[in-house]
């Protein structure tokens, strides 16, 4: 029961409560599952220092690879790759590397637009990896979209077609969302809706909405040189997690919560 209730609150962004509720869990019932809940919590807040603590208590005989992964993550999510590298070096002197360490530390990178890390971090990926397509094939992607934001869609551009070459699969990136009682699915730019017309005139209404708060499409995150019909607006309101909120915006009643759930990492223009 308490590691569902310090999950809880990690999942929704409350990284102090979830360790003041560990700090009161009895001792003989802690076990790897509460510390992985915990440190995930403190990864999500940035409670780096809490994190340290809570690790340091931890029995060696507890230390599982959750663990480990989820010390990385946090110190990722700060950007302290130093430290997260220690903590995979000393992991892999005792255990085989570990695919989610390295994915932790790729997409942080991306996401501070650090292409060197990048570079290295997917060398050694693909070195250590080489016969696991799915991670290849992510690692990849993250490797052209880091390009992608740094600027240079023309190098992204042909990461990304070596990879269709290679033959290896690129996962579709789909978002859902539940619209009374059923489960609707949105691929981007997709068309395939009975409400598509709607759907994309709600996006054209939104987007004007928008720049009337100063609102400007952010094209670093589009990873792709853009097409002679196409700019930065339409492929950017296209996205699938965009098409999912407007048709529950469409909606009547409109809905008073909105929830959607993505398979990828949502663009941080469409947040």
């Amino acid at each position: 029961m308490h590691h569902i209730l310090v999950n809880a609150y990690g999942l929704n962004g409350m990284g102090f409560e979830a360790v003041q509720l560990f700090q009161k869990v009895p001792t003989n019932i802690l076990d790897a599952c509460i510390y992985v809940c915990v440190l995930n919590a403190c990864s999500h807040a940035g409670l780096i220092n809490e994190a340290r603590q809570i690790f340091e208590m931890i029995p060696f005989n507890q230390r599982v690879e959750q663990i480990y992964t989820t010390m990385v993550d946090t110190f990722n999510r700060s950007y302290l790759f130093d430290e997260a590298q220690k903590f995979i070096d000393e992991f892999e002197k005792s255990h085989r590397p570990s695919i989610p360490m390295y994915m932790s530390m790729l997409s942080s990178a991306r996401n501070e637009k650090n292409g060197s890390l990048v570079q290295t971090i997917f060398d050694r990926i693909e070195s250590k990896f080489s016969d696991v397509e799915s991670c290849l094939t992510s690692a990849t992607v993250l490797l052209a979209n880091t390009h992608a934001l740094s600027g240079n869609k023309s190098l992204a551009s042909n990461i990304r077609m070596k990879l269709d070459q290679s033959g290896m699969k690129k996962v579709v990136g789909i978002s859902w969302t539940v619209v009374d009682g059923k489960v609707f699915k949105f691929r981007a730019h997709d068309r395939s809706h009975p409400f598509s017309t709607e759907i994309y005139a709600e996006l054209d209404r939104l987007r004007i909405e928008l720049m009337k708060y100063d609102y400007k499409p952010d094209d670093s995150w589009i990873t792709r040189p853009l097409k002679n019909d196409e700019t930065a607006e339409s492929v950017l309101c296209g996205h699938s997690e965009r098409l999912a909120i407007a048709f529950n915006l469409i909606q009547r009643p409109t809905p008073t919560r909105i929830q959607i759930v993505k398979n990828l990492r949502v663009c941080g223009d469409c947040r």
